[in-house]
Formats: C-alpha cells, structure tokens, sequence
C-alpha cells in the first residue's frame, strides 16, 4: 500500500513537469530588437556649400621697385632713390565655394573669392647731387583681387554646439592695380614745376597661401555659422607702363617719350594680409543630421 501510494505522488510529479514544459512551449517567441548604436556620436559625410564676407586688413610693410631702375639704366653716379609711406589700406571680401565633409574632424573646400577697396599710395624721391636736380612722385591708385583656393581644415572637436578648427590652403592670386596716377615735382637748375601722369592698368597671377582658424555655431543640423581668422599671401601688384605730361599736347597731352626719356612701371613685393571673415555653410541632405536615438526597449 505505501508503495502504491509513493508511486502515485511520482507520477503527479511527473504529470505537473509536462505540464508546465507544454505549457511554455505555447508561450510566443520573443521580439526581435534592433542592435544600440555605438556610444558616442557616429561619423557623418557629405557635401556643403559656403559664402562669407569679411574685411582684409593688408600689411603695412610693402616694398616697391621701378623697372628699369632710373639709376642703373641712365647712369646716374652717386645719385639715390626711394619709396616712403607706400600703405594698401583695408578692403572688403566675399567668396563663394562647395566643399565635402569627410568625416566629423576632416573637411575640405574650394572657394572663390574677390576683393576690392583697397587703396595704394606711395612717395617716391630720386636725388642727382651731380646735377644738384631732385625728383619727387606721389603714386596712387586702387586694387582688386580674384582668390581661388583649395582648402582643407580639422575641426578640432564640438563642446555645446561650438567647433574650433584649424586649417590651410593654397592657389593662385590674380591681382589689378587700376586708376594710378602720378603728381609730380622737379626742382634743380634751369628746372621746376610741377609734372605727372598715369600708369596704365596692371595685372598679375601669383602663387597665393594661406593659414586659418575660428570657430563654428550649430544653427541647425544643416546650417553652420562661422566666425574666422586668415593670413593670406597672396602675391604682389604692379601698374602698366607709364604715361607722363609732354608739354606740347600731343597724345592728349602725355606720352611715355616724356617720362625721363622711356616709360617705367612699379611693383610692390609680395603682399600680405589678415582677414576677419564671418560666414554660413550649408550641409546638403542630410550629412549633418544628428545619429539616431536608441530604440525603446520594453520588457514582458
């Protein structure tokens, strides 16, 4: 009898095991949930568009040169030259470009860019003690400048929205030097009076460099905006020929035969300038939309 009765609470035992199995078994399978996303905010790529304004404040050390050098060319001995107060004032920039985001540290553009505004003048003397004869020429004229560059920066990393990168291009600089003009006064023996003319218009390509940094604002998740810091090299100026009064109204009353025999041009040395620039740019699509949120997870 107790043997009947062990085997029965066994096989209740059993009973209920299967029971509870069978019963799991009808249970539904778990959902299938979407892998997190790595922490950290996940590299974006793709390409923008920018334009900026600024100011460029030129360098006030810029040297100038005649060619053909008055004194070497007419055999002046022991007479001397040179340029005093040669100043480029400040001009106005804008440029436009397209770039490419390479990843959240790396982009690269390339912009065009034109300048215009600045302002040249420069005094220059030539003294003949030989003749007791001296010289004297106040230049001026206007500038302008066409930029194209080729840029790459690193955004050095973002804190609340704010990026500090830093950055360097290279290209080319075609610069005009228009409008000039020459006031000028003689004085020695059997000669005085005021004299003058103007340079026709003078043009160059030269090799342009540049270094920058500053900092950009997360307006939204397409649009930037940027405050920034350049030094730009960009080259030098140098005017056409030379035009001076004749005295006799012929030519309209200048000629190239009147400046001291021939025509001469000036050039400046190479030129340099900071630049404040403040700028958009523009993400296409959507390279500069922020990475997913993680999924919700529920738990049953």
């Amino acid at each position: 009898m107790a043997r009947l009765k062990a085997l029965t609470i066994a096989s209740a035992a059993v009973f209920a095991l299967a029971s509870s199995a069978f019963a799991a078994d009808l249970l539904p399978p778990p959902p299938n949930l979407e892998p997190l996303p790595p922490s950290g905010s996940a590299d974006f790529s793709g390409w923008y568009l920018r334009g900026d304004v600024g100011m460029a404040v030129n360098s006030s050390a810029i040297d100038l040169k005649t060619s053909p050098d008055p004194i070497a060319s007419g055999g002046l001995v022991g007479a001397n030259e040179g340029y005093s107060n040669t100043t480029l004032s400040s001009s106005e920039l804008a440029d436009v470009g397209v770039g490419y985001q390479f990843n959240r540290w790396l982009r690269g553009d390339i912009t065009a860019e034109y300048r215009d505004g600045g302002h040249f003048q420069s005094l220059y003397s030539l003294n003949i003690p030989s003749t007791n004869t001296q010289y004297a020429n106040f230049y001026r004229g206007d500038v302008s400048s066409f930029i194209g560059l080729a840029n790459v920066y690193a955004d050095i990393g973002t804190w609340y929205g704010i990026t500090p990168f830093v950055g360097g291009g290279i290209g080319l600089a075609r610069n005009t030097l228009y409008g000039a003009t020459d006031t000028g006064q003689a004085y020695g023996p059997n000669l005085g009076g005021p004299s003058g003319g103007y340079f026709k218009d003078g043009s160059s390509t030269n090799f342009a460099w540049a270094l920058m940094t500053g900092i950009d604002f997360n307006v939204t998740s397409n649009l930037k905006l940027e405050l920034g810091y350049r030094y730009l090299s960009y080259g030098k100026i140098n005017s056409g020929a030379s035009n001076c009064l004749n005295g006799s109204g012929q030519g309209n009353g200048f000629s190239a035969g009147s400046c001291g025999g021939s025509s001469y041009s000036i050039a400046t040395s190479r030129l340099a300038s900071n630049d404040f620039k403040l700028g958009l740019i523009w993400m296409l699509g959507d390279a500069g939309a922020p990475p997913p949120e993680a999924p919700l997870i529920r738990k049953y």
